[in-house]
């Protein structure tokens, strides 16, 4: 997500962002809206990630800046993107152009850190979230039925689904499809439907459980084809961790964002190898007395927010920096 703004004695003169894959950078789009005329010369462009130096969908945003007569260019940070890491910067300096760097670089990369971890870490960022009784269940023991068990509010589960439109992926394990039969699809909100990720090798799902209804894509990792799912498969051996295989096709796959949505098994897994980037924790008031007790991150909590009658508690993992303030706006 990168936005730009070419400015002139305090005065914006021309913004710009780029809207999607393919078409126009930020820094093309700004000096678009601003025209055919010269740039002048006391004019500085902002931009929050570097600009890009090589021919990929588009050219070389550097080169479109030079040739502008831009002469000063405020960035927050660099593009770890190996075509561009420093390169953009480089160009625009040896043309003459002031380039000053770290400008709310920490709020920059919170934007960005899902394209940030993608290429630096060849993964998803991913999330962890779940909701748990004010006792610390996940669920109700004994389970009467097969759907999902109330834990928190419908206004805070809207909240949930806003979340899910954000990103590209979302997955569960077997025991939860078994257990409550979710369609894992936005449903609240106005948004797109994240790819629906099933992990099943031991065959736990129900054939006609709703995430294989075909009525979104749905990717499911399983130790032998079925025959009767309505849904891609890719087959994983009984004897391995499957995390890193998984990963490694949603990656392949140009997936940047993955939520975790449970069970309490898969979780766990995440959890033990330190393998995410942020947990949501939803706290509701229903008490369960027994049932799958929530899992624990062990962490102090980076941000808290009272959700009505819910509570929300967001970690993040301590290998990332800190959470910027203005971000945290749920």
């Amino acid at each position: 997500m990168v936005g730009s703004v070419l400015v002139s004695k305090g005065r914006v003169l021309a913004e710009g962002w780029h809207a999607s894959p393919g078409q126009a950078h930020a820094e093309a789009a700004c000096l678009r809206a601003f025209g055919e005329g010269a740039v002048p010369s006391d004019a500085v462009l902002y931009v929050n990630l570097e600009p890009c130096a090589h021919h990929g969908r588009t050219g070389p945003c550097a080169d479109l800046l030079i040739a502008r007569g831009v002469r000063e260019v405020v960035m927050a940070h660099r593009d770890p993107f190996p075509a561009v890491n420093g390169l953009g910067v480089q160009r625009l300096r040896d043309a003459g152009v002031r380039v000053t760097e770290g400008v709310l670089e920490e709020e920059a990369r919170w934007l960005n850190r899902r394209f940030i971890t993608s290429v630096t870490k060849q993964r998803p960022y991913i999330i962890l979230k779940w909701a748990r009784s004010r006792d610390g269940f996940l669920d109700r023991a004994p389970r009467t039925e097969r759907k999902v068990q109330r834990i928190t509010s419908p206004a805070t589960d809207v909240l949930v689904h806003r979340w899910r439109s954000e990103e590209q992926a979302i997955m569960v394990g077997s025991r939860t499809v078994a257990h409550d039969d979710p369609r894992l699809d936005v449903r609240h909100v106005d948004g797109r439907s994240p790819l629906r990720v099933i992990i099943d090798r031991a065959h736990r799902a129900p054939d006609r459980s709703r995430v294989f209804d075909g009525s979104r894509p749905t990717l499911l990792f399983t130790s032998t084809p079925r025959e009767a799912v309505h849904a891609e498969q890719i087959m994983l051996g009984m004897e391995a961790d499957p995390l890193d295989q998984v990963l490694a096709e949603l990656h392949a796959r140009g997936i940047r964002s993955l939520m975790v949505e449970g069970g309490a098994v898969l979780l766990q897994r995440f959890i033990s190898r330190a393998l995410w980037d942020e947990a949501r924790l939803l706290t509701g008031t229903a008490v369960f007395g027994d049932g799958t007790i929530a899992p624990s991150l062990g962490l102090s909590v980076a941000r808290s927010a009272q959700l009505g009658t819910d509570v929300l508690d967001l970690f993040v993992n301590p290998s990332h920096q800190s959470i910027p303030q203005p971000e945290w706006s749920w």
